[in-house]
């Protein structure tokens, strides 16, 4: 087969260099557009780079400094020496035309980039070893990086680093401004959290009925309308029509039952047909697929931001997704871990904050201070929890709080392996279940808090006499060797054995902790299986709650008030701020202004 030589222009790259060499202003132009790495002649990857030194260190670039630069590092010869350099300047009769020539190079950089993108693919097409929607998102998000021109190399040099990040300090200290991000358009709130931040998680998450869509709805509109962002909107739960009647009703302040029922005054159709004027022209984009996984979301997303340049992407909600066709038959924390990690990753892909909707377990109105707080979307054990650690030790995971132990873990093939943790820490006072052994093994963790047993990661408080939960074979090695229940001594293969449920029950309420650990998600309690829960709250920048009083208090003195509760931020404080809702308008208001409106 013959030999296909890869796109490049040498004049191209010839002329960008002469131009530099003829007005040094040049090189700061092209900055950002082009790189050493886009040139494909190796001596001009060298010379390229030499000129970046000494731009770094204000020294000129012409034909003396370039040379000397090139013999302190041993480079002169290789690039064709002093005569090379002089043909460089020469050969360029004027520097104008640099950004014409820079653009050349680029464009056989990236058609080099994309043969490149394009045989890997092709080979991992022909191994056929990974599930195909898996290949298909691989494709995708390589094709996508070229596309949208943000390829970045591995590593970043500090002197850059340092020079983009002090341009960025330098911008916002010439422009103050205490919201960087995008406005989600309530003032003390945008105050309080800085904004939705580029490349960010943000988490909503309320009980049902608290007017989290609402809420959502209105930090979309308030971007599209008023920040003149496009906003992407994955509606898993509503259809689009359902999304615009509560936009328009919440824009146009009109009660949305009478527009369900269809008996409008003439001053709310008149109000509805203004507004839905105005709202024609807002660039909110709705996919109302119920079916998602998280791989089709990211490729509709991808999609979405090329070609309108989507400033947030809204998802409502969590819990509908799924993660994808290969984990449909595994564990849902599991796939709510893979989801989460998903959602981070299109996050800093597309560069955009994406805020997801979460909705909250009952336990919450388990408590007589039933509003949220970030321990629901945690699930914990109670202080003297053992934790069997990597060295061998067995200490109460009170005792670790602050630490990061190196512990022992269960990996995706059921295997006990060493595992550094992220984080132990206390949660605070939960209603706990006691679960009970044939052992004599005992866990007491809250409700929600999962084990792994016979069918699966399973919630304590859907555990049954009878059922079977997994323990670390070699830290209940005497138990099964001593049982003499011949199942359990056939079960004790591997890494695990099995232990069957003897009672579960409630036992009150206390101190709780957790434990976070990457990669495996799991952890040994007193030698049981436990999953590392709350993968979202891990992954999230930013977690918000919603909380109505006047939901279990019909008599509360906060009616019609709704408290969004900073429950995590991780550049910033945690607090709350009380906005105005207006349930018929499904409308969410700052209360400064809630008189006018």
């Amino acid at each position: 087969m013959e030999s296909r030589t890869p796109p490049h222009n040498l004049d191209a790259e010839k002329s960008v260099l002469g131009s530099v060499l003829l007005d040094n202003d040049v090189f700061a132009t092209l900055e950002g557009t082009v790189q050493a790495e886009h040139f494909y002649k190796e001596g001009h990857r060298k010379i390229y780079r030499a000129m970046d030194r000494l731009y770094r260190r204000n020294e000129p670039m012409d034909l003396v400094t370039l040379t000397e630069e090139l013999r302190q590092t041993g480079e002169l010869e290789g690039v064709g020496s002093v005569p090379y350099l002089i043909g460089l300047a020469d050969g360029v009769p004027t520097a104008a035309y640099a950004e014409s020539y820079a653009k050349i190079v680029r464009e056989k950089a990236v058609l080099r980039d994309l043969i490149g993108a394009s045989g890997q693919i092709m080979q991992r097409a022909f191994e056929q070893a990974a599930p195909l929607d898996e290949v298909l998102d691989e494709a995708e998000a390589a094709i996508f990086e070229l596309a949208t021109s943000k390829r970045r190399s591995f590593f970043e040099s500090m002197p850059r680093l340092v020079t983009e990040t002090f341009q960025h300090i330098n911008e916002l200290f010439a422009n103050p401004d205490p919201v960087s991000g995008l406005r989600m358009g309530f003032k003390e709130l945008d105050q309080l959290t800085s904004g939705l931040q580029h490349s960010s998680l943000n988490v909503l998450a309320a009980r049902p009925s608290m007017g989290k869509t609402a809420f959502a709805l209105t930090i979309a509109l308030n971007a599209s309308l008023r920040e003149q962002k496009p906003v992407g909107i994955f509606s898993l739960e509503m259809s689009a029509v359902q999304l615009v009647t509560r936009m328009l009703c919440s824009e146009a302040r009109v009660d949305m039952s009478r527009v369900r029922s269809g008996q409008l005054s003439d001053r709310d159709f008149q109000r509805l047909a203004d507004t839905a004027g105005r709202m024609s022209e807002a660039s909110v984009f709705i996919d109302d697929n119920a079916d998602l996984t998280v791989m089709e979301l990211r490729s509709r997303a991808r999609r979405l931001t090329a070609e309108h340049d989507v400033g947030l992407i809204v998802i409502d909600y969590l819990q509908l997704m799924s993660g994808s066709s290969r984990h449909q038959s595994e564990n849902r924390q599991q796939e709510i871990s893979t989801i989460s990690r998903g959602l981070k990753a299109l996050a800093r892909e597309l560069d955009v904050p994406v805020l997801v909707l979460s909705q909250l377990s009952r336990a919450v109105e388990a408590r007589p201070n039933k509003r949220p707080m970030l321990s629901d979307l945690r699930e914990c054990v109670v202080g003297d929890t053992p934790v069997l650690l990597a060295d061998g030790g067995r200490v109460p995971i009170r005792a670790l709080v602050g630490t990061t132990p190196r512990v022992l873990a269960m990996d995706e093939d059921g295997r006990i392996v060493p595992a550094t943790s992220e984080r132990v820490w206390r949660v605070g006072v939960r209603p706990v279940f006691d679960l009970r052994l044939a052992s004599g093994r005992r866990l007491r963790a809250t409700a929600r808090h999962r084990c792994f047993t016979f069918d699966g990661w399973r919630r304590l408080d859907v555990l049954a006499p009878g059922d079977l939960v997994a323990l670390a074979r070699h830290a209940v090695a005497a138990v099964a060797a001593g049982a003499d229940d011949p199942a359990l001594r056939q079960r004790a293969q591997g890494d695990l054995t099995w232990d069957t449920v003897v009672a579960i029950e409630p036992a009150g309420e206390e101190d709780v902790y957790d434990l976070t650990v990457p990669g495996p998600a799991s952890w040994l309690a007193d030698g049981l299986v436990s999953h590392n829960s709350g993968a979202i709250e891990q992954d999230a920048d930013l977690v918000m709650f919603i909380y109505r009083d006047e939901y279990y208090d019909p008599h509360s003195e906060k009616q019609g008030i709704a408290e969004v509760i900073i429950g995590k931020q991780r550049n910033g404080p945690v607090g709350s701020v009380d906005l105005q809702f207006h349930s018929a308008h499904v409308r969410f208001n700052d209360l400064a202004r809630s008189s006018g409106g």
